[in-house]
């Protein structure tokens, strides 16, 4: 009942997909399976239609929503990493000091589906850093 109203009171997106992190990581997410499919279903449907350039650059948000949509099979483009890439196409350096970010970068790259050069990288680039 508790964690139903945290769901409830949790407006934010972010603050939505940690809750549903640590649910996960709790092992009692399933007991939430419904109520966590129509807010990610409502946060794939508001930041799909959303400009990549209007988005934050942050790299923890970016990745934890980018896993926690992808687990459940929304459908959401490796290209939402873009934005932290040099222009030779690398990732950027300075992301090195986002702990946060790099280990959410690493789980999200274990989603990769075959081709995905982007999230091939970034297996790669976590790797050397975590």
């Amino acid at each position: 009942m508790q964690v139903k109203m945290m769901l409830d009171e949790a407006v934010e997106p972010l603050d939505q997909l940690e809750l549903f992190d640590n649910l996960q990581r709790l092992g009692i997410s399933y007991h939430f399976e419904n109520e966590i499919k129509q807010i990610l279903s409502v946060i794939n449907r508001k930041y799909s239609k959303i400009d990549q350039d209007s988005k934050i650059n942050d790299l923890y948000a970016t990745a934890l929503e980018f896993r926690l949509l992808r687990q459940p099979g929304f459908n959401v483009s490796e290209e939402i990493f873009d934005r932290f890439k040099n222009e030779k196409g690398e990732f950027k350096s300075s992301l090195c000091d986002d702990a946060k970010g790099l280990l959410q970068l690493y789980k999200s790259s274990f989603l990769s589906i075959e081709g995905e050069t982007t999230l091939e990288m970034a297996t790669e680039f976590t790797s050397c850093m975590i």
